[in-house]
C-alpha cells in the first residue's frame, strides 16, 4: 500500500501540470470564439469599389422609432410584419428579406445612400437624409384644390380590368354596387368596348364616406368624407372633409392615399380651406431617411 501511495505521489505533480496545460489551452479556446463570433477585429472601412453589404430601413418625415416616421422599405422581416410601425401607402410586404448587396460607386442605388456608407467600419449603425433633390425625382406631380365644391361626373368610365381590380367583380348589364366614394351606383359593361360606365347616385344633402373598393372602413378608419351640395349639368357639387389626418407639421401630414379607379393620388397638406394631393408614386419628390447598418465589405 505504501508503495501505491508513492507512486500517486509521483503522478500527482504531472497530473497536476496536465490539467494546468488544458486550462491555458480551453481558456484561450473560449477567448478566441469570443473574439471572433462577438468581437470584430476588421478595421477596415468601406470605400469607393467597394462591395457592401448593408442592413436598413428607409422612412418618410422621421428617422424610424421616431414619432412621424413611416416606412417606405425595410430589409428587416420583424420590421415589415410589426403592424405597430407605420408603413407607407405604396408599402409592400415581401416573401423574404435579406441585406442589399451593391458596389459603391457603381450607381446601383441612391447617390446619398452609397456615399453614406462610405467611411464606415463593419457593424456601425448611422443615419442619412436623402433630400427630395437628390432622391426619387420627378416631374411637378402636386396640385392644390379647394375643400368646397368639389365636382365629381354622375357619368364615369373606367377599363373593364381597373374597374374588377378596384371593386373585385366583373359587371354584367347592370349591376348596382356601392363605389369608392360611399354612395350607391350603378354598373354596365359597355359591349364593344373593354369598358364599364358607372352612373352615380348620391344623395343631395347626405354625407359620405371614402370607401376603399365600396367598402365601408371600420370606425376610426376613416380618411374623407363627401357631403354632396348638389346635382346639375351632369356634375355631383360636393364638399370634401378629410378626417383621421396625421399632422407632421403645419398643414403638412403623413400621406393619404386615395384609389378612385378612374384616378389615384396622395394628399400631403391640408388647410381649413384647401389641400394638395401629389398625382404620382408616393416616393417621388419626398425627403427620405435611412436607418443603415454596415454588414460586410467584400
Amino acid at each position: 500500500m505504501a508503495g501505491e501511495d508513492n507512486k500517486r505521489k509521483e503522478r500527482d505533480p504531472i497530473f497536476m501540470i496536465c490539467l494546468a496545460l488544458f486550462t491555458i489551452a480551453a481558456v484561450a479556446a473560449i477567448g478566441v470564439f469570443i473574439a471572433d463570433h462577438y468581437f470584430s477585429s476588421d478595421d477596415r472601412v468601406a470605400a469607393y469599389g467597394d462591395s457592401v453589404s448593408v442592413d436598413y430601413t428607409g422612412t418618410y418625415y422621421e428617422y424610424i422609432g421616431e414619432e412621424h416616421a413611416v416606412v417606405f422599405d425595410t430589409s428587416y422581416s420583424k420590421v415589415a410584419n410589426d403592424d405597430s410601425v407605420k408603413k407607407s401607402n405604396e408599402f409592400t410586404k415581401r416573401s423574404s428579406y435579406s441585406p442589399l448587396d451593391f458596389k459603391i460607386g457603381d450607381g446601383e442605388v441612391l447617390k446619398g445612400f452609397e456615399s453614406a456608407v462610405v467611411g464606415h467600419k463593419i457593424g456601425d449603425v448611422f443615419r442619412v437624409t436623402i433630400p427630395a433633390s437628390e432622391a426619387y425625382v420627378g416631374a411637378q406631380v402636386e396640385q392644390t384644390s379647394p375643400l368646397k365644391d368639389r365636382l365629381i361626373p354622375v357619368e364615369q368610365t373606367m377599363t373593364t380590368s381597373a374597374f374588377t381590380k378596384l371593386y373585385g367583380f366583373t359587371p354584367g348589364d347592370l349591376s348596382t354596387f356601392k363605389t369608392v366614394f360611399g354612395w350607391d351606383a350603378y354598373a354596365q359593361k359597355v359591349s364593344d368596348k373593354n369598358e364599364v360606365k358607372i352612373t352615380n347616385h348620391p344623395s343631395v344633402g347626405s354625407t359620405y364616406t371614402f370607401s376603399p373598393g365600396g367598402k365601408a372602413p371600420a370606425s376610426g378608419d376613416e380618411r374623407l368624407k363627401f357631403t354632396v351640395t348638389g346635382i346639375a349639368d351632369g356634375f355631383i357639387k360636393c364638399d370634401f372633409a378629410f378626417v383621421n389626418a396625421t399632422f407632421v407639421s403645419g398643414n403638412v401630414v403623413e400621406m393619404m392615399g386615395f384609389d378612385f379607379g378612374t384616378e389615384k393620388w396622395y394628399v400631403k397638406e391640408i388647410s381649413s380651406t384647401d389641400f394638395t394631393r401629389k398625382v404620382a408614386s408616393e416616393r417621388v419628390n419626398e425627403d427620405l431617411y435611412f436607418e443603415i447598418k454596415l454588414v460586410s465589405i467584400n
